[in-house]
């Protein structure tokens, strides 16, 4: 039976989505609570205890809309979803169509509904061939959750790639009878150079290989962006110009002292600080693990990191967002704010005079109580005195008292 649930277990993780609590939207501190992945998940109440926590995987049908909705990306793909879905970059035809299982089409990839593609997906796929989205059903659908995906995937798309490549690279069918795709100036080449040939970097050679990433970051789940990212990182490699990419990213302002606090808030590690042997330190930020969910930002005190902003980089790799040369506090050795006079952070003021107030109650007590064993010392001699005193005054005679009672 052991060995049964045992199978059966090694099964359900590699068919179903898996996920890290610890990255979590609701184990932050955020005034909101998110339920994106219970509101899209047709059979929520079987599957989701709460939100981002799955008690049994057996009425999931693997659709991977929770995979799309969760803004965080704690829940991540299963590696058999992953393969399926990296399958069509690597078919002969030059566009893939991707549509829901409600569409006429004869579709190259179908799934329970296009919002379950994340735009991480998607980007990836758009960068190896054209793709035609299937929307005709979509004017039908009542499931406002997954409209409100998909317009979020699309959006995000827009951002990634910019409105031309964008339009060039996706197409949007609306109507049955819709040729979406139109030639336009942007050619496959302009945009990626042709990378390389398919046969010699495939796909699937690809993702077989991701795994050794792993190195960088062991509690990482596997995701698209990692794959995006990669492909990207080829892109560069081979394209004659530099193509950019729109991802949102930190920005920093002059208040940052590099206090590091930031790079604790980032559960799934993007953020790192690292100090630079010419004594400058750089806040680095990985954009493939960056979820974009500004918990940086709310754990800066000194608003340091004013928000999320869109900017063009040519990978998903690190990037350096801000540069500080630290000042170091003479007696704790941590960051201090550049604005601080003098060389001891304010924590460590407030110990010293703490410290100063400590030593003159201590030099009060240690007075009082000499004062009080003076005190003590001149009464005991002042006794002593007397007793001596009473002691050295002269005593009647004892023989005198008889002869005076014998007279009488």
């Amino acid at each position: 039976m052991g060995i049964l649930q045992f199978a059966v277990g090694s099964l359900m993780t590699t068919s179903h989505p898996t996920i890290t609590r610890i990255q979590c939207w609701n184990l932050r501190a955020n005034k909101e609570k998110c339920s994106r992945c219970i509101d899209i998940c047709p059979k929520s109440e079987k599957l989701f205890k709460r939100a981002g926590l799955v008690q049994d995987w057996t009425a999931c049908m693997d659709c991977g809309l929770c995979v799309s909705a969760c803004p965080t990306r704690c829940i991540a793909p299963s590696q058999e979803q992953v393969d399926k879905d990296c399958a069509p970059a690597d078919i002969h035809n030059d566009t893939i169509w991707i549509g829901c299982d409600q569409s006429q089409r004869h579709n190259d990839v179908l799934r329970e509904c296009i919002s379950a593609f994340s735009w991480e997906q998607l980007a990836f796929l758009a960068l190896n061939k054209k793709l035609v989205l299937d929307l005709t059903p979509c004017g039908e659908c009542e499931n406002d959750a997954c409209a409100d995906n998909l317009r979020r995937v699309l959006q995000r798309l827009v951002d990634f790639f910019g409105e031309r490549a964008f339009s060039t690279r996706i197409s949007l069918a609306y109507e049955p009878d819709e040729y979406p795709y139109v030639e336009q100036s942007l050619s496959r080449r302009e945009l990626a150079n042709r990378v390389t040939d398919t046969s010699k970097n495939s796909t699937r050679r690809l993702v077989k290989n991701l795994p050794m990433m792993k190195e960088e970051d062991s509690g990482h789940a596997f995701d698209f962006r990692m794959l995006l990212h990669t492909r990207t990182k080829m892109i560069k490699q081979a394209a004659s110009t530099p193509i950019p990419f729109g991802f949102s990213l930190p920005t920093v302002n002059e208040n940052c002292y590099g206090c590091g606090r930031c790079e604790r808030a980032c559960k799934p590690g993007a953020l790192k600080l690292v100090d630079g042997e010419d004594g400058i330190s750089r806040l680095i930020v990985t954009p493939w693990k960056c979820d974009e969910c500004g918990q940086c930002v709310r754990g800066c005190s000194i608003k340091a990191i004013e928000g999320m902003k869109l900017r063009q980089v040519q990978t998903l790799g690190p990037v350096i967002v801000h540069k500080v040369r630290k000042r170091l506090c003479e007696d704790c050795g941590k960051p201090m704010q550049l604005d601080i006079e003098g060389n001891v952070c304010r924590i460590c003021v407030s110990r010293r005079k703490a410290k100063e107030r400590q030593e003159e109650a201590r030099q009060r007590r240690l007075q009082l109580e000499a004062e009080q064993a003076a005190k003590k010392a001149a009464e005991q001699a002042e006794q002593a005195a007397a007793e001596a005193a009473a002691e050295a005054a002269p005593q009647p005679a004892a023989a005198e008292q008889p002869a005076a009672a014998v007279q009488e």
